[in-house]
């Protein structure tokens, strides 16, 4: 079971730091062939997979997609939650954390001017998927939620104190983060339990130095007592023209061994090439020649 205690992530009540790994596109895999191949591989490098269940159909350009689990009116679609399950069930079995993570600005209609999901259909849905135990209530303790990527280019800081407060009371329970990205971090829900302080730092040139990254870390500790999860630091591929990248396989378990010397609860290894897997499983994906610097840094990692 996932909990916090202090600025400490925990399993089964014992802290621990956690590594997670960015599978964005897992909700598609685990509705398609399956994911099976991909959790058997990153079982054995780190402690969990994040996962967008709203994500974009496309990146390149952005595109929204059909089979969102949250439709632009605020449903949840029953098929992608039983890919969502799948998922949830397949990661369990072999003791992954999920961190689940959602958006509603990938939730439009495609119209002209395109309809996104609004604040009060979104919030309805994850009260539902929150608070109902014919979804996640009660189940799935491996699970982390994260209510709003990046929530400051979102919502208001009234309407994501209003959305935890909410959720919070839907359960009790639940690990819930509302994560932020930029120059420094700023605060949410800092007087609510089982919590978490979900930072994605700027992304400097020296991201995975010591100094730097202990930078980032008392920068957040500053200013909340929740646990630090560095959820989105410099990704280790690119899928669109001119996107930041780090190609030195030892900068990130550099990265990571400086986020758990600086006292950080959790760190991702964060990769671009999970944010399609409709056609291929990562195992594919990283056998191939061009993704080979990539695997040899997911390699690099021990769980």
């Amino acid at each position: 079971m996932l909990g916090v205690a202090g600025d400490r992530m925990t399993l089964d009540g014992t802290p621990r730091f956690l590594t997670f790994l960015s599978y964005f596109d897992g909700v598609r895999r685990a509705g398609g062939s399956g994911a099976d191949a991909d959790l058997a591989y990153l079982a054995a490098h780190v402690d969990g997979i994040r996962v967008l269940p709203n994500w974009w159909a496309s990146t390149c350009p952005l595109r929204s997609g059909d089979d969102s689990l949250i439709d632009v009116d605020g449903r949840i679609r029953q098929p992608i939650w039983k890919n969502l399950q799948r998922l949830l069930d397949a990661a369990s079995s072999r003791s992954l954390l999920v961190d689940l993570t959602f958006t509603r600005e990938t939730v439009t209609d495609h119209g002209s001017p395109p309809r996104v999901l609004s604040h009060a259909a979104y919030d309805a849905a994850l009260v539902e998927l929150i608070g109902n135990r014919d979804y996640l209530k009660g189940r799935y303790p491996n699970v982390l939620v994260d209510v709003q990527n990046e929530w400051t280019r979102f919502a208001s800081l009234a309407e994501m104190d209003t959305l935890l407060r909410r959720l919070r009371e839907a359960d009790p329970v639940r690990v819930l983060a509302a994560s932020v990205s930029g120059e420094a971090y700023v605060p949410v829900g800092r007087l609510l339990p089982n919590m978490v302080a979900a930072y994605h730092d700027p992304r400097s040139h020296d991201w995975f130095a010591d100094a730097t990254v202990a930078r980032q870390v008392r920068g957040v500790r500053a200013l909340v007592s929740q646990p630090v999860y560095l959820q989105e630091p410099m990704p280790a591929s690119a899928v669109c023209e001119g996107q930041i990248v780090d190609h030195d396989t030892t900068h990130f378990s550099r990265a990571r061994e400086a986020a758990k010397r600086a006292g950080a609860a959790a760190w991702t290894f964060h990769t671009r090439t999970t944010f399609n897997l409709s056609r291929q499983s990562l195992v594919e994906k990283l056998a191939q020649p061009e993704n080979e610097t990539e695997r040899r840094a997911i390699d690099q990692l021990e769980r």
